[in-house]
Formats: C-alpha cells, sequence, structure tokens
C-alpha cells in the first residue's frame, strides 16, 4: 500500500532535516517504525544526511528543486511505502503570493489525505495581524496603504494556503473536513520548550489559524505536535562534536498531542497517517 504524506512548509522550517532524522534512525532501527527494505533512492537527502553526520545544519532545499523519497516503513505487520515530496520552501510562498498552484502541486494535493504542515515559531512574523494590533489611520494615510509593515502576516498566509489545499481537494467549505487529516508540527521544540503542550503554544501563538483549523476539520482528524528533529543546537561546537561521535540517529525529539515527549520522532509518521 502506498500513502502519500505531503509535508508542507515555508523556507528553513526543518522539512529536509526531518526527513533526514527520520530516515537515520529508521535505518539503524532506533525506533518503533523500521524500514522493511533498503530505500531506493536517497538523493533528495544525501546531502542532508552527509551535514548531519558531521555535525553541520541542513542546507535550505533550493527554491527550485521539487522532488520525492519514498520510503518502505513498517510497523507492526503493516508495510506502506511512504512517498515524501521534498522541494524548496519558496514554492509555498509563490502558492500564497501568487494565489497560482502548478499542475505539480495540484496532482500532489489531490493524491493526499495526509497534510503535515511544518511551523517555525521562532520564525513566525505577525505584522499588523489583525488578531492582535489595529493600523491607525493617520499612519495608514502616511504611506497610502503600502508600508511594507502592513504586509501579510504569517499567521494569515497559513489559513490563505489551507484554504487554496481545501479548495483543489474539493472540500465542501460548509461542512467539517472528515477525510483530510492535519498534522500541525511546530518545529525547532528546544528553542521555544516552556512546558506548555503544543495544542496551547499554537493558541498563543496562532490564535486566527487554531481557530480555523477547529472549524474546518472534525477533532479526530487533528494533530498538533512539537518537534526537535536535531534535539539540540549545532550551531555550537560541542553539539557538533556530540553529533560526530554519537550518530545523528541519536538526538532530536517529539512533544505529541497529548504533551508527553519521546526521543523517537519517527511517531510523527504513525500519528500523521
Amino acid at each position: 500500500m502506498t500513502t502519500q504524506l505531503l509535508i508542507i512548509g515555508k523556507p528553513a522550517s526543518g522539512k529536509t532535516t526531518f526527513l533526514a532524522q527520520l530516515h537515520a534512525k529508521l535505518d539503524v532501527s532506533n525506533s518503533a517504525l523500521k524500514l522493511y527494505k533498503p530505500v531506493d533512492n536517497l538523493n533528495p537527502i544525501i546531502e542532508a544526511l552527509n551535514l548531519l553526520a558531521d555535525g553541520q545544519e541542513v542546507k535550505p532545499t533550493p527554491s527550485e528543486k521539487s522532488t520525492s523519497i519514498m520510503l518502505p516503513i513498517q510497523f507492526g505487520d503493516q508495510k506502506i511505502d511512504l512517498n515524501c515530496p521534498d522541494y524548496g520552501g519558496e514554492q509555498i510562498r509563490q502558492i500564497i503570493n501568487q494565489r497560482e498552484v502548478n499542475e505539480k502541486w495540484i496532482e500532489s494535493i489531490k493524491q493526499s489525505d495526509n497534510w503535515v504542515l511544518f511551523i517555525r515559531p521562532t520564525d513566525i512574523t505577525t505584522n499588523f495581524d489583525l488578531s492582535n494590533k489595529t493600523i491607525k489611520p493617520e499612519i495608514l494615510q502616511e504611506s497610502k496603504g503600502t508600508a511594507e509593515e502592513y504586509s501579510i502576516s504569517d499567521q494569515s498566509s497559513f489559513i490563505e494556503l489551507l484554504q487554496i489545499m481545501l479548495y483543489i481537494k474539493g472540500q465542501d467549505a460548509h461542512f467539517k473536513s472528515t477525510k483530510i487529516k492535519l498534522t500541525i508540527v511546530l518545529t525547532c521544540w528546544d528553542e521555544i520548550d516552556t512546558g506548555d503542550t503544543p495544542n496551547d503554544k499554537l493558541k498563543e501563538c496562532l490564535p486566527l489559524l487554531y481557530d480555523f483549523i477547529k472549524a474546518n476539520w472534525i477533532e479526530t482528524k487533528i494533530n498538533i505536535i512539537g518537534l526537535s528533529s536535531l534535539g539540540l543546537n549545532l550551531k555550537e561546537e560541542e553539539n557538533k562534536q556530540k553529533y560526530r561521535e554519537h550518530g545523528s540517529e541519536n538526538f532530536g525529539f517529539l512533544i505529541k498531542t497529548d504533551g508527553l515527549k519521546t526521543q523517537d520522532i519517527t511517531q510523527l509518521i504513525s500519528e500523521a497517517i
């Protein structure tokens, strides 16, 4: 059985880093999930794997790149060929800004019932979002409404993106989605860990997005997860050395929807499918 997991995220949200760490853990059977056969083509993540093995951070995927990696995963007696597209996050920005979706993206959206949205909370820009600020009329008049600081916020752009995807999928806006499973992943959790659950953190950081999700999906089709694919900051030489000595597969953690922490980041997959 082949399942398409559509991982979505803006630039530097951690998509490629996660896929590399996911494979590293699967490859050494250091997880509840396993590979039931070798991966046929590692080209989409080979550079990321090599960088992590050397204790280096993964470079953002070039905007023009669009590939996919097929992971033959087994958990229990169940075998799934998991198709995970990998692409430059700038493509997401283009979809939002231009409100145009090319044929390849349309096909990916239509073929997938499992969407995973990566959001890096430390990179969120609010600008003058109506959820928390009001533009003073005199300032708006002076700028003639063109000031850069009034550009669309990340919160609004995530909502716009999901609306576009739901439209392409043919979801009736009058009803909550019962078919599409949506997993919100708050990445680089080690940068923001304050003891809150991922659900509470999303509600605090992006309240409009949180309400939009709750209004458009049934409860059983929503997951909100915290993820630290690396587990620590690789800008520090001490941590780089730890990666070189112990291997990247021994690092990273996941905060599940119920708030429980696990070192097994592959559980994100079982939560999302």
